[in-house]
Formats: structure tokens, sequence, C-alpha cells
């Protein structure tokens, strides 16, 4: 019962590790694992079916039983080829630069640098044509040689200094290298060119060509900038004009719309003043009209007025009138009158004797005139005195109208 527990006990771990150690050697005698930037060709060594497995294998885990299964396995990502004569980094190989001799005899070294990568789904291909190993990369390197050579050989010293030369170089040299190589399921990514060398005698001649080339540019450009100068100065003084032909414009504008604006003044102000002398005109023509109407009105009422008045001293109130006039014109100075024969309070009999007929033997008198005869007998009989000149006159005058019976007026 002891020795059973006692073998349980060792038994178990035992059998674990007995498990770990045939997984570990069936992961590695059995399985094979593919890098992410890996793909991965499987030939079949042993079997009915015999030979490489028409399809690449991606990333992971697969069968790999060594007496029945080979595998070879290829990067898949972009690849450099760098030829050049000291190693930039660029590429895990050094590589030699391509040694070329131009159109022109002159011997040039070129450093490239060629980036491709296998075609996609391709590699068994690659491993059936080449066989294991990485001889495509021989078949690259020896390609982009005789490529070069053919293509920068036919350039001549002018271009080695052109870069759009260069660039155009190159861009055929990638295009030739990708038919060249799409038979070997190689896909050139590009091309670069990394730099020219030169022999001293035909890099002193290119310098002196690039010297004498630059002269010539800086020449040209002197010439452009002395014209650009004067075409400058000939904008500037074709502006110049503009600003003062504007600003003579401007001006002249501005003088006409101040004469027009002058003009429209004065216009404005003379047919002002033209309105307003015809309003006073017409307002002084109808002050006249107005003023001669109203004269003529006066006139036509005081010839009226004199027209009645003669009518009126034709009948018997003319008689009163004069008689009237004759005591208002009285001007006594020292004069003695006898009541005897004449009674001044007999208003008929005074105005008898003045000159005042009545053949009905009597007169009405209105009160202005009894209280002037009134005034007038009272001043004589306060004996004033005798009459002066003018009234002795007036007086004659009277006697003469009571005969005529009419009175003409003196001043």
């Amino acid at each position: 019962m002891h020795l059973g527990k006692l073998t349980a006990k060792y038994i178990i771990p035992i059998a674990v590790l007995a498990v770990i150690a045939i997984s570990i050697v069936s992961i590695k005698f059995f399985v094979i694992k593919v890098g992410a930037d890996q793909v991965g060709v499987r030939t079949r060594v042993w079997g009915v079916s015999r030979g490489i497995v028409q399809k690449d294998y991606g990333p992971g885990w697969h069968r790999a039983i060594s007496t029945i299964d080979q595998w070879d396995l290829y990067d898949i990502t972009v690849q450099t080829l760098e030829m050049a004569k000291e190693n930039s980094g660029l590429g895990h190989d050094e590589r030699k630069h391509v040694a070329i001799r131009t159109a022109d005899d002159y011997d040039v070294e070129v450093d490239l640098v060629i980036k491709y990568q296998i075609k996609r789904g391709s590699a068994w291909k690659l491993r059936q044509d080449l066989g294991v190993g990485e001889r495509y990369k021989i078949i690259v390197e020896n390609e982009t040689r005789d490529v070069a050579r053919s293509v920068f050989g036919k350039m001549v010293e002018r271009d080695l200094y052109n870069p759009e030369e260069k660039r155009k170089r190159a861009e055929e040299c990638r295009t030739r290298l990708r038919e060249r190589l799409e038979s070997r399921y190689i896909e050139i990514i590009d091309v670069l060119i990394l730099e020219f060398r030169f022999d001293q005698q035909l890099d002193r001649k290119i310098k002196n060509i690039k010297v004498a080339e630059l002269d010539y540019v800086l020449n040209q450009s002197k010439a452009l900038a002395a014209e650009q100068r004067g075409i400058t100065q000939t904008i500037e003084a074709d502006t110049e004009a503009v600003a003062q032909k504007i600003s003579a414009d401007k001006e002249r504008e501005v003088t006409v719309l101040d004469a027009e604006t002058t003009k429209m003044v004065i216009e404005y102000l003379a047919e002002a003043d033209k309105y307003l002398i015809e309003k006073r005109a017409e307002g002084d023509k109808y002050k006249q009209q107005r003023k001669a109407e109203g004269e003529l009105l006066i006139k036509l009422a005081r010839a009226e007025g004199e027209k009645l008045r003669r009518e009126a001293i034709k009948g018997f109130g003319g008689d009163i009138i004069v008689a009237m006039e004759a005591a208002r014109n009285f001007n006594l100075a020292d004069i003695n009158v006898s009541t005897m024969d004449l009674n001044l309070l007999n208003v008929d009999e005074m105005a008898t004797r003045l000159g005042v007929s009545d053949e009905r033997g009597k007169i009405q008198v209105d009160t202005t005139t009894f209280e002037e005869i009134k005034q007038l007998l009272k001043m004589t009989k306060e004996g004033v005195g005798k009459l002066d000149p003018k009234s002795e006159q007036w007086l004659k005058d009277f006697e003469k109208s009571r005969e005529n019976a009419t009175l003409k007026f003196g001043n």
C-alpha cells in the first residue's frame, strides 16, 4: 500500500514532463514557424506527390516533418541593394560601385541604391526556378550592373551634372530593370542615384564648364536685372505720369465741378433775385393800382361831394351854408352894434341879415349852426372891435352874394 502511494506520487510528474518533452520534440521536429516578415515554401521530399507545393505560406505555424517536408524561408519585405564605394548604411551588404564609361570616353563611378522585393505569391516559383538560397540577390546585382552600364554609358560630360538628366536616366534604369527581373519574380520599387565620381581631369573640366555656365547665368541674371531695373524705372515713370494725370484730371474735375456749382448758384441766385424783383414789381404794381384806385375813389368821392355841395348851395340850404361861413369867418375888432336896430337874439332875423331867405318867413337852423351864430353874436356884443381887412372883404362879398344868390369863396 505504501509502495502504491509512492509510485502514484512520482508517476504523475514524470508523465507531465514526458508530455512536455514530447511537445518540444514535436515542435522542433514536426512544425515550423514562419515570421511576420517572411514567406515559406514547402517541398515534399517523401510521399505520393513529391515536389514543391505551389503556394506561399504566410506567417504562422506549419507542419514540418523532417523526413517528409522541407521548408525554405524568404524575406518578403522591401530589400535594399546598395552599390556604392562605401557602405552608407542603407543596406546590410557592402557592395561596390558601378564603373561605367561615358559616350565621350570618360571613366565615371556611380553609386546606386536599388529597392526591390519578391513578388507576393511567387516565392515558390522563385524557389522552383533558382533553387535554394539567395541566388536571386546575385541576379539582382548582376542585372543592375548590366543595365546601369548600358543606361549611364549613353551620357556625356554635360549630362553628368544635369539633375534633370540624372533623374531621367534613373527612371530609365528602373524601367529596364523591371522588364528584366519580372521573369525572375522580383519587383523593382525604385532606383536612386547617390553620387557620380569622375577622374581629376574630367572633374576639372566639369568644374570649369560649371563655372563658365554659372558666369553665363550670372551675366544673364545681371543683364536681366538691368533690364528689369529699366522696366521698373519705366513702370515707375509711367506710374508717376499716370498719377500726375489722375491728379490733374482730379483737379480739373474739381475746378469744373466748382465752376458748374458756382454757375448753378449764380443762376439760382439770379432766378431768386428775378423772382424777388418780379414779385416786388407785382407788389408795387398792385400797390400803385390799389393806390390809384383809392385816389380815384377819393377824387370821385370829392367830386361827387363837391357836386352835391354845389347842388346844395344852389338851393335853400346854400343860403344857410353861406350865412354859416360868413358867421364863421367874422374877425371882429372894435365894433359898436345898436340893439335898437338889431336884435341879436332873433335868429331868423340874423339869418336873414346874413343872406338867408325863406319864402315861408322863417329858417330852420341846426344845433351846430345855432351855436356858431350864438358865439358870433356874443363876440359882437362884447365889442371885440372893428373887423380886419379880410373880414371886411368877406362881408362885402357876402352882401354881394345876397344880391346874386351865389357865394364865391376866396382863400
